[in-house]
C-alpha cells in the first residue's frame, strides 16, 4: 500500500491535470471511493468478537483519551510553536494538527496486534468503536484546536460526512447483521475486500495531490516540509514510549493488553483519515497539503510497529510464563498449606 501511495504521489507531480480536472475528483474520489471505503469498513466489522472486549472499560476509555486528546494536545502545542517561529507554513501547522484528531487504522491495528500476540478482540473494539466515534470527534477536535481557521463548516461537514461515511458503514453494517451467511461471505472474500479498499484509497491520495499540484504553491519550503516530517516521527516515538510507561503503570500485568494499547494509543489512520479529512475539506485547494504529515505518521508507524513486534510477542510470552508460573507456585503453596493444617 505504501509503495502505491508513493506511485500516485509521483504520478500526480508529473501529470497534475489529469486527476485535478479530468477524472472529476468531486464525484469519483471525494464521493464514489469514500462510499466504497467506508461501505466496505461496516461491512467487515466483527460485532460478535466485540462484546466482551467491551467491557474492559478502564482500558478502553485510556487507550481513547490517550489517542484522541493526549497526542492531539501535545502536537497542537509543537505545530503552533514550529508556526509561530516560522519553522512550519501554515498549513503544514493545520497538516500536523488534523493527523493529530484522527483515529486509530483498523487493519494496521489488528494485524501487529495479532503478529504481537496482543489481545485480538482488545484490538478490534477499539479500532472499530475509534474510528466510528472519531467521525464525530475529529471535526471537533479541529475546530478546539483552530477555532475560526479550521475553516470548518459544520452543517456542511456533518451533512457530508453523515452521506459519505455514517451512511456508507450502517449500510454495510446492516447487510453483515441481516444477510445469512454474510459472515462466511466476508471471511471468504476478506483479501478481496482489503485490496479494494486499499486501490480506492490508492485512487483518493491521487487526485487529491493532483489537486495540489495543479493549484498555485502554498508556500511550504522543502526545508519545512523535511522538517515536518522529522517532527511526525519524533512526536510518534514519543507518544509511544510515553504510553508505554503509563501502561505499565496502569496495567502492568496484563501484557496482552499493554501490546494493544501501545498500538492503540499512537497509530492514526489513513485507510479512513484521508477520505474524513476529503469530506470535511472537499473543496479546499490545500487538501494535498492538509494530509501530507498523515502519510508521514502512516508509514512510520507501520515500520516501527513492525520492527518491534517480534520483541513485543517475545515480551507478551516472557510475562505469560511468568505468570502461570507463579500461578501454579501459588497453588502448590496453598495446597501445601492445606494439607499441614490438615495434619495437624
Amino acid at each position: 500500500l505504501l509503495v502505491e501511495v508513493l506511485l500516485g504521489i509521483v504520478l500526480a507531480y508529473m501529470y497534475p491535470k489529469l486527476g485535478a480536472v479530468y477524472l472529476f475528483p468531486n464525484v469519483t474520489a471525494h464521493w464514489i471511493a469514500v462510499v466504497i471505503i467506508f461501505f466496505l469498513s461496516g461491512f467487515a466489522i466483527r460485532i460478535n468478537e466485540l462484546s466482551n472486549a467491551a467491557l474492559n472499560l478502564k482500558f478502553n476509555i485510556f487507550v481513547m483519551v490517550y489517542n484522541f486528546l493526549g497526542i492531539s494536545f501535545v502536537v497542537d502545542f509543537v505545530a503552533k510553536f514550529f508556526h509561530r517561529n516560522e519553522i512550519v507554513s501554515e498549513d503544514l501547522m493545520k497538516g500536523m494538527i488534523i493527523c493529530s484528531c484522527l483515529s486509530m487504522p483498523t487493519n494496521m491495528m489488528v494485524v501487529l496486534s495479532m503478529s504481537a500476540n496482543g489481545d485480538l478482540a482488545a484490538s478490534l473494539f477499539l479500532a472499530t468503536t475509534m474510528n466510528l466515534i472519531g467521525v464525530f470527534i475529529t471535526p471537533l477536535l479541529i475546530f478546539v484546536y483552530l477555532g475560526e481557521n479550521a475553516e470548518i463548516d459544520f452543517v456542511r461537514t456533518y451533512r457530508s460526512v453523515s452521506l459519505r461515511v455514517l451512511m456508507p458503514v450502517a449500510v454495510g453494517l446492516s447487510l453483515r447483521l441481516l444477510l445469512p451467511g454474510s459472515d462466511a461471505f466476508v471471511n471468504t472474500k476478506k483479501a478481496l475486500f482489503t485490496k479494494i479498499r486499499e486501490r480506492a484509497l490508492v485512487y483518493v491520495v491521487y487526485t487529491t495531490f493532483c489537486v495540489t499540484f495543479y493549484a498555485p504553491p502554498d508556500g511550504s519550503s522543502a526545508t519545512q516540509i523535511v522538517v515536518m516530517a522529522l517532527s511526525q516521527v519524533i512526536l510518534l516515538l514519543a507518544a509511544m514510549v510515553i504510553a508505554w510507561i503509563l501502561l505499565f503503570i496502569f496495567f502492568n500485568r496484563e501484557p496482552r493488553l499493554r501490546v494493544v494499547g501501545l498500538f492503540g494509543c499512537s497509530m492514526k489512520t489513513a485507510a479512513l483519515g484521508i477520505p474524513l479529512i476529503s469530506a470535511i475539506y472537499e473543496d479546499h485547494p490545500k487538501l494535498g497539503i492538509f494530509t501530507l504529515p498523515l502519510l508521514i505518521w502512516y508509514p512510520a508507524q507501520l515500520v516501527i510497529g513492525t520492527l518491534l513486534s517480534s520483541r513485543l510477542r517475545r515480551f507478551v510470552d516472557y510475562k505469560l510464563s511468568k505468570y502461570e508460573m507463579e500461578r501454579q507456585m501459588k497453588y502448590v503453596e496453598t495446597r501445601d498449606c492445606d494439607n499441614d493444617c490438615g495434619l495437624g
